[in-house]
């Protein structure tokens, strides 16, 4: 379920033209589509919401998973930050140009402080960014082309890059940067993020407890510089198990769910409002390209054929997802391409349809016509994975290959998503910010080598991405990124499963504003109201 922000976007001078279309409806109830419900100020004593996972650690630079960040963006805050929709927004700094193809300012806004107190100062701001640039950090790739960080007045940070690159703008948000205070990072240095340190941040909520087997318990910051939340007290509880999640819900003991399975949120209509909401993550496989048996393409194109993937949205995910022919959905291009460009170009990627006797014919041809064994692993908060390998396991079967399904933690999941560990592995991911190239950089990129699963290298491909880092319109970069998607699909380093949806469910006597793909990379517990 990762969710840190492996790659980095577009340029300030570009910023409306990235962000993605309007394209995103709620359905409640699971029945229907509505517009998203308005609330009213009525405070909100406390509220329990279960997570469907575990996370050891508070800290995103050492687990990026995309419930870290669900914890984590209430606390801390970023430099800019992501609308609900996708647009880059002002965060703690209330505005920022960019002077050249190099340069780019930040003001920092007057007033924000920590919730200890302290003021929010450039300081802080340099301090959190060389703790993400540090070698021990998983954030430390979106920093590397940075040549210097400076602050150049009493509320601005200059960042100079050491060449162009029409990515990084993006990179100030919380996907691969979050703020907290240098006397902090300091006195705890390896700590952070840990049930004694916690976080320490300028968000709407503070972390007063967190136990890696139990939850996090957080209570509002009225020193937030932003609309006062109405939810006064916050408990997340780490509940894995579906039945167990449901029954807490129609017992009371909680108030609701995040980040539930689409083959689970449709039994829990009767106890709560249920709220789809496309997210533009996606599931594939990958394949890791250097070395056999998938480094023979007869044998990737036989699992495309003999993966059901219509049968997986429609059996699995109740209709509560799309066949997915990219790593990147057709939502992620926004405004970069004329949307029938986009659509006439996924049109044309080759669909693989469902068909065992095309997979036979496939593997047929490869240097393992007999079969072979190999394990593919899913992380215990995505059942629905582990439901969707146990089909391909059937339908591989009776080619001769056979796939060993395991569960695995989420933790233990993450920990082995990294080049080379595996040569078959889930890749779920949720972009945190609104461009292409958070998904093209690390994994179609051959010097990606921290993050390209496939081990994919394409000569093709790397120019195409390279001449989207220095596009200066954006036609010219969304064409360039199209095109590395196109000529990667061809070589079919990751076979896409399904683009998906987000089940929120929340006792009928509140509702989440602006519930958008991207609403759980923020401070969404500050949009929890009280149901008009």
């Amino acid at each position: 379920m990762t969710g840190a922000a492996f790659g980095t976007l577009g340029a300030a001078v570009i910023l409306s033209a990235c962000s993605p279309q309007q394209k995103d409806t709620a359905a409640h109830g699971g029945t229907s589509e509505a517009t998203p419900a308005k609330g009213t100020d009525a405070p909100i004593d406390s509220l329990t919401l279960a997570l469907p996972s575990s996370i050891s650690t508070l800290d995103v630079s050492r687990e990026a998973g995309i419930l870290n960040y669900t914890v984590a963006a209430l606390v801390q805050e970023s430099l800019l930050s992501i609308s609900p929709t996708g647009r880059l927004e002002p965060g703690l700094a209330e505005k920022w140009d960019q002077l050249d193809a190099r340069t780019y300012v930040y003001t920092l806004r007057r007033g924000a402080v920590f919730s200890d107190g302290a003021p929010v100062t450039t300081d802080d701001v340099l301090a959190s960014i060389e703790a993400a640039r540090d070698t021990t950090s998983g954030l430390a790739y979106a920093w590397a082309n940075v040549a210097s960080v400076r602050a150049t007045g009493e509320r601005e940070v200059t960042i100079t890059l050491s060449s162009p690159d029409a990515a990084f703008s993006w990179t100030p948000t919380p996907g691969t940067l979050l703020i907290s205070s240098k006397a902090f990072l300091a006195k705890h240095k390896g700590k952070v993020g840990t049930s004694q340190t916690l976080l320490l941040g300028s968000g709407p909520y503070k972390v007063t407890s967190f136990a890696a087997d139990d939850g996090v318990q957080l209570e509002r910051n009225d020193a937030w510089w932003g609309r006062k939340p109405a939810l006064r007290s916050l408990k997340l509880s780490f509940i894995p198990d579906a039945g167990t999640r449901l029954v807490a819900m129609k017992s009371g003991s909680i108030d609701g769910a995040l980040d539930l399975p689409a083959d689970e949120a449709g039994s829990w209509t009767s106890a709560a409002e249920v709220t789809y909401t496309s997210d533009r993550s996606v599931v594939s496989l990958a394949f890791d390209t250097s070395r056999a048996p998938f480094d023979d393409p007869h044998v990737r194109k036989a699992f495309a054929y003999a993966a059901d993937r219509p049968g997986m949205v429609a059996g699995i995910l109740h209709g509560k997802a799309d066949v997915a022919t990219s790593l990147v959905s057709p939502e992620m291009w926004g405004d970069l391409l004329p949307a029938a460009d986009t659509e006439s170009a996924y049109a044309a990627l080759t669909p693989y349809p469902f068909g065992l006797d095309a997979a036979k014919a496939e593997l047929a041809e490869s240097a393992h016509k007999d079969g072979f064994t190999v394990e593919l692993t899913y992380p215990n908060s995505g059942p629905q994975l582990g439901t969707a390998a146990l089909a391909l396991a059937g339908s591989l079967k009776s080619l001769g290959i056979t796939l060993k399904v395991k569960e695995v933690t989420l933790e233990q999941w993450i920990a082995d998503l990294v080049p080379g560990r595996k040569p078959l592995q889930f890749l779920w991911y949720f972009p945190v910010t609104g461009d292409p190239a958070e998904l093209t950089n690390p994994y179609l990129q051959s010097s990606a080598t921290a993050t390209n699963l496939a081990h994919y290298r394409n000569t093709a491909v790397d120019r195409a991405l390279a001449a989207a880092t220095t596009a200066t319109g954006t036609a010219e970069r969304g064409r360039f990124l199209l095109d590395a998607v196109k000529a990667a699909a061809a070589d079919l380093p990751y076979l896409p499963l399904w683009w998906a949806q987000t089940a929120t469910a929340l006792s009928k006597d509140v509702v989440l504003e602006q519930p958008g793909p991207f609403a759980l990379v923020g401070p969404w517990a500050a949009r929890i109201r009280r149901t008009a």
